[in-house]
């Protein structure tokens, strides 16, 4: 794989309605295989370093930046910004650049969504990477939440976690308490809360790293957008996943970090064992996290897509 990034080809903003403007950015080589990369989050934003798990000459990148995140406008929006909304919004850029069909790469959230988009539109999914899949039910808020799952593994960061919402042991009063801390009028203490917020994520997606600046507009979008999703159960991702799961066409790879503590992989085990399909290959990372700044995940991520381009030149011959 080159060490240098894909090429630069052009951005658009994208008016998708509800006062909600998308950034667009395209990547690579303009008649290479077409993928469209979803981030995290939900509301991480797409960053140039995603580039680095493709091959310049090999795919026309697209990196989308869902509502409110990113560089797409109104920043840190919540109206208007939920599960369904995503998925139109991927359907219209599609249609938007007149592509008949894509790959998709897509980690944590941004998995969960490319998954369910792969559902609902199972001929425009040509093949899919997803890493760190999250399954958006009660037992995986309940592991990222409340105090039986991770907080287990990390007591003392869950402990500084908690310790912003005092005498709290239910989620829901958690999220309030988060929420209006994200909403106080001194803007000292709204950091307090998103870097509370980011810095127990962290902890669980790349143990022992320290928290990048968290006093930016980015950070706090990204909290208040994650909040915004978990408070409203995301939006009903989990039926989807479990009603539409038997329609995927799509050659599906779903990597999974043995030391993934946002999404272990026992849940997706439990997920596929029951709603799988033969176009699933499901793959568990040993030594691997939820962050791609794991040298393990990403090589394994960088190693699947450059498999499934090989797979689609074969396809094609």
């Amino acid at each position: 794989m080159s060490s240098h990034l894909p090429t630069f080809i052009r951005r658009d903003w994208l008016d998708v309605g509800d006062g909600h403007v998308l950034h667009l950015a395209q990547y690579g080589n303009p008649d290479g295989i077409p993928l469209l990369f979803l981030h995290g989050g939900p509301g991480g934003g797409c960053v140039v370093e995603d580039l680095r798990l493709f091959d310049r000459d090999t795919f026309h990148i697209f990196l989308l930046d869902q509502r409110g995140s990113g560089r797409s406008k109104p920043h840190g929006e919540l109206k208007h910004n939920d599960l369904l909304h995503l998925l139109s919004d991927i359907e219209r850029v599609r249609l938007w650049l007149n592509i008949p069909a894509w790959c998709v790469v897509g980690g944590s959230f941004g998995a969960t969504l490319g998954f369910i988009y792969s559902c609902l539109y199972p001929q425009r999914v040509l093949s899919q990477v997803l890493w760190g899949l999250f399954i958006p039910n009660e037992e995986g808020a309940n592991w990222l939440y409340g105090n039986q799952g991770a907080a287990t593994l990390f007591p003392q960061d869950y402990l500084e976690f908690t310790a912003l919402a005092p005498f709290t042991s239910k989620i829901d009063a958690l999220f309030k308490r988060y929420r209006a801390g994200f909403l106080d009028p001194d803007a000292d203490t709204r950091m307090e809360y998103v870097r509370g917020w980011l810095k127990w994520e962290l902890a669980l997606a790349l143990p022992g790293a320290e928290l990048p600046e968290s006093g930016t507009p980015l950070a706090k979008s990204l909290a208040e957008i994650e909040l915004h999703y978990a408070s409203q159960q995301y939006f009903g991702a989990y039926a989807l996943m479990r009603e539409m799961a038997c329609g995927i066409k799509a050659k599906t790879v779903i990597l999974q970090g043995e030391m993934d503590w946002v999404c272990p992989s026992v849940i997706i085990e439990k997920f596929l064992a029951k709603f799988g399909s033969e176009e699933i290959k499901y793959t568990l990372i040993k030594g691997g996290y939820h962050a791609l700044a794991n040298d393990k995940m990403f090589l394994e991520v960088v190693y699947a897509v450059q498999e499934m381009a090989n797979n689609m030149r074969e396809i094609d011959k």
